[in-house]
């Protein structure tokens, strides 16, 4: 989307609930804005009962580097069970909270340049299906080393479970987007990503770009 304010651009970014997710679309914004010279609006779907949580958005009110708005609290004591998985929750609230992000974006003053995410603001199915309890042998993908049974994230274990359903929608979202950050670097993973940009491995499920970010370091940010 084009930037309509005739300064720098303007971006979007979502953090879903939870420390985990927060703090790294926080530090992510930062350093568009501190870095790379972006206007950036960062909507948070912030946990009401965390002290920790409510400091650390306090605190990087304070820094003024990005606009941060927390949308409001959702029930979803009817859309999941009392026993659901934690993921499955997520999912749930981070869906009810889209009334709210959509209403929001577009009360914007701009016309955003993009809108990034992480893995919980996505919805669709996930390329990858199967029930891998009893599965033995290593699960092959196009182009990557093989993955052990014993190794699949739990979501993926199990396809009576909601969070299974979860996953798979939000992993088909994913190509639906203009570009995927990822938190590796080409030496690190060179033959993964090689697999994600060929269109006759992964490439041909993944089918926008793949753009490797690197970790933080304190070299990095010298330079």
């Amino acid at each position: 989307m084009e930037n309509t304010t005739g300064s720098q651009s303007h971006v979007v970014l979502l953090a879903s609930i939870g420390m985990g997710h927060l703090i790294p679309i926080l530090e992510l914004g930062k350093r568009l804005s501190t870095h790379h010279n972006l206007d950036v609006t960062i909507f948070v779907v912030a946990s009401q009962s965390s002290a920790a949580e409510s400091q650390i958005l306090q605190s990087a009110m304070t820094e003024n580097l990005c606009e941060i708005v927390e949308l409001p609290p959702v029930n979803i004591s009817g859309l999941v069970s009392p026993d659901a998985a934690v993921f499955t929750q997520i999912c749930a609230i981070m869906r009810a909270n889209k009334p709210a992000l959509r209403s929001a974006i577009s009360g914007l003053s701009f016309r955003p340049a993009a809108l990034i995410v992480d893995l919980f603001g996505s919805e669709a199915m996930m390329v990858v299906q199967g029930e891998y309890v009893d599965q033995k042998e290593p699960l092959k993908i196009p182009g990557c080393k093989a993955v052990r049974p014993e190794d699949v994230i739990d979501p993926m274990v199990d396809r009576t479970n909601q969070q299974y359903l979860e996953y798979v929608r939000m992993g088909m979202d994913i190509p639906k987007c203009d570009g995927i950050l990822l938190n590796i670097w080409e030496d690190l993973q060179p033959k993964t990503l090689e697999a994600l940009r060929d269109e006759e491995l992964l490439g041909q499920l993944c089918k926008v770009p793949v753009y490797p970010v690197g970790p933080i370091n304190e070299a990095a940010q010298t330079t």
